[in-house]
Order: C-alpha cells, then structure tokens, then sequence
C-alpha cells in the first residue's frame, strides 16, 4: 500500500505544493485520466484528474497550489501519524481538534483547518458527525482563508507569498 504524508503548507507525497507541473507529473506512478482548464473569477487553473486525486495548477505558471484525495484502498493519508481514510468524520473532527482548537466547520461541506491547509469534504457532518469523509484537501499558505473567509481568491497573490 502507498503511503501519501501530509507536510502542511508543503506537500502530500511526491505532490509538491508550488511545484510545477510537470515535474509532478514526472514524479507520479499515476496515469492521468483526463485534464481540463476551469476558470473562476480571476484565477484560470488546469486539473489533473488522476485515478483517486484530482490535482490544481495555477494555469498561469503550472504551479500546483491545491490537491484533493479521494478515500481509496490503494493508499494512506497520513498526517501526524495518522491514516485519515481510516477515519469517519466525527473521529476526523476530533483528531484535528486535537492539533487545532479552531476549526471551521461549515453546513454541507464539511471541516478544516487554517493552521493545518487541510479541508475535509464530508457533507452530512453537521447532521451525522459519524458520517464518511468523501474527500480530503490539501492547499498553498492562504487558500484556505480565502475561501472560508470570503476573500477574493487570487492565486497568483498566494504563489507570490
């Protein structure tokens, strides 16, 4: 089994947080299903769609700044010595807060952390906090805060930090 770890702010594994694409690419034992470009407000990003990750580059400088995971059986999150997939959402919510006393939690979506650049997508866990993590994210230093905070969203800004 692949063991992927969690550098907060730095990387997952071979995915290295403002690295270049292509040598991500290079890195990684994964074929890519599909590639799209997407544009919201002012930021254009390409998206690489590997089996269990879909992976963000900043289309203005292939720069990856943003990396989901997909629960899977082929490997482990690991952050702080933990397996995440291994958990359900209440025991995520705990583990974090552990580390973070400040989480955000928002209705439909789910939880995460600023401190950690971490973002756990679990949208039943207002409800059910015992409910599946559909989807664990990693970002760049300030992502995060745009996007809970309602900040403009440029990653440009953020790549320049």
């Amino acid at each position: 089994m692949n063991k992927i770890e969690i550098i907060p702010f730095q990387s997952a594994g071979k995915f290295i947080l403002n690295e270049n694409r292509e040598k991500i690419i290079s890195k990684i034992n994964s074929t890519i299903r599909n590639t799209r470009e997407e544009t919201h407000g002012i930021n254009n990003f390409i998206i690489d769609d590997f089996e269990d990750q879909l992976v963000y580059y900043n289309k203005s400088n292939n720069k990856l700044f943003y990396v989901l995971f997909s629960p899977s059986v082929n490997y482990e999150l690991i952050f702080n010595g933990i397996n995440l997939f291994v958990l359900n959402s209440g025991e995520l919510y705990n583990f974090l807060k552990k580390l973070d006393n400040n989480l955000h939690t928002e209705d439909y979506v789910g939880f995460g952390s600023l401190k950690y650049g971490i973002d756990i997508y679990a949208p039943n866990f207002v409800e059910d906090n015992d409910s599946l993590v559909e989807a664990i994210s990693i970002a760049i230093k300030g992502y995060f805060d745009c996007i809970y905070n309602g900040f403009g969203l440029n990653i440009n800004e953020l790549q320049n930090c």
